[in-house]
């Protein structure tokens, strides 16, 4: 072989291996791992040691699952669903309940009808995942999460829907399955799933029930289709699945309950939450006099101003949280006599201590970036955020949690 011959063969190899090493990284690039978080609201981690969870069991022992999850305070849906979306502690994001009031934009936030205020994005702050991920590059498609439907700074999720309680469940995993799919028009690259019925059925009958149990099978179901769709669609080895809830549920009785007019006067308040977080704006000049009212007669509740909570609660630097806060003891309702009197209790609530036992609540995961068979210790709902920034290869924003030593 000639001598320039030789020097162009070498040169020629050198160019392939070179582009060749860039079609690589490209390809890497591409086939960086998805995440879908899924959500049961209100799902006890007692509820799958007593019922038959084949699908769930089958998830759990090829992939990973916490003692437990420790929600923020208060242990409400929409509270903690932001939490587990932006890592934030409630009083850094903002939504201290399922509706209250802000007299600086003159409305009211409330998950439902009329006003629509969850399309509003004057009431979330901070950034949920799905923003992260859309800041940097990434597609991101979200089914019935709390929050999603608003724009942060004018951004949204490529894909989002109204919530609709009444769409079918497994129509819902269709829909975000079809997102996911490399080769349709989305090409998600994170998604998330909401499923309300263990949650209601828990207010309507109780944590002990066997409606709950019934719901409990069907959620089972429900895992069983999605995870054969992920193996259908053949995202098997590429897509990380977490399921979690909110919070979990306690029984209530009418042996347990705290007539609030009975300890001060109704009329010297603006009630931002009543139950099992009384939330109290008081009128006037009578924060004092309200508040020692209310420690005089301590039984059943511990009350703070809202400068006095424990930090752990996370609960008080932000100008929405009322100067009262009144707490009741697990199983506990805060009411007035006239609307016990008119409609009586539900079976079981949620909204106590977030670090009541039966306030934990479930997380599991499964996919390439997690192990299979291993238990690891409780997780906070704050670290999801900078769990699924890190499986997203994401740079997340300003938060409240860390990253789980398990993918660290």
């Amino acid at each position: 072989m000639k001598k320039h011959a030789f020097f162009s063969l070498i040169l020629t190899l050198f160019v392939s291996l070179l582009v060749g090493s860039c079609g690589t990284d490209s390809d890497t690039e591409k086939q960086t791992q998805k995440v879908l978080l899924v959500s049961f609201d209100g799902f006890m981690n007692q509820y799958l040691d007593r019922n038959p969870t084949p699908n769930f069991d089958r998830f759990i022992e090829s992939g990973t699952r916490a003692e437990y999850l420790v929600p923020v305070f208060p242990t409400k849906t929409f509270p903690n669903h932001y939490s587990l979306a932006t890592g934030l502690l409630v009083e850094n994001h903002g939504i201290i309940s399922n509706s209250f009031p802000d007299d600086s934009l003159g409305a009211r936030f409330s998950y439902g009808p009329p006003d629509g205020s969850p399309n509003d994005e004057r009431w979330w702050e901070g950034e949920p995942i799905w923003i992260t991920a859309e800041n940097q590059g990434k597609t991101s498609a979200t089914m019935f999460w709390p929050g999603s439907e608003a724009s942060i700074d004018g951004v949204q999720p490529t894909k989002w829907k109204p919530y609709d309680g009444s769409v079918d469940n497994y129509a819902r995993i269709d829909s975000v399955m079809s997102w996911l799919n490399p080769s349709g028009e989305t090409d998600a690259d994170f998604a998330t799933l909401y499923f309300s019925d263990v949650d209601s059925r828990g207010h309507s009958f109780g944590p002990e029930s066997d409606e709950v149990d019934e719901s409990v099978v069907q959620a089972d179901s429900l895992v069983g289709y999605l995870w054969d769709s992920i193996e259908a669609a053949g995202l098997r080895n590429e897509l990380n699945v977490i399921i979690v809830s909110d919070h979990g549920m306690a029984e209530l009785s009418d042996d347990r309950v705290i007539f609030l007019d009975e300890l001060i006067d109704l009329g010297q308040v603006e009630i931002v939450d009543m139950t099992p977080v009384a939330m109290l704006k008081p009128l006037g000049e009578t924060a004092d006099q309200i508040y020692r009212a209310l420690k005089e007669n301590e039984q059943n509740y511990r009350v703070y101003k809202k400068e006095d909570l424990p930090a752990r609660y996370g609960f008080t630097n932000h100008y929405r949280i009322p100067e009262i806060i009144m707490i009741a003891d697990v199983g506990y309702t805060i009411t007035s006599r006239d609307f016990y009197e008119d409609r009586g209790l539900i079976a079981a609530t949620h909204g106590f201590d977030h670090e009541a036992p039966e306030m934990r609540t479930i997380f599991m995961a499964n996919g390439p970036a997690f192990p299979a068979g291993q238990t690891i210790p409780p997780i906070s709902a704050l670290d999801l955020y900078e769990m699924m920034a890190h499986l997203l290869h994401l740079e997340p924003a300003n938060n409240d949690g860390k990253l789980p030593e398990i993918l660290d």
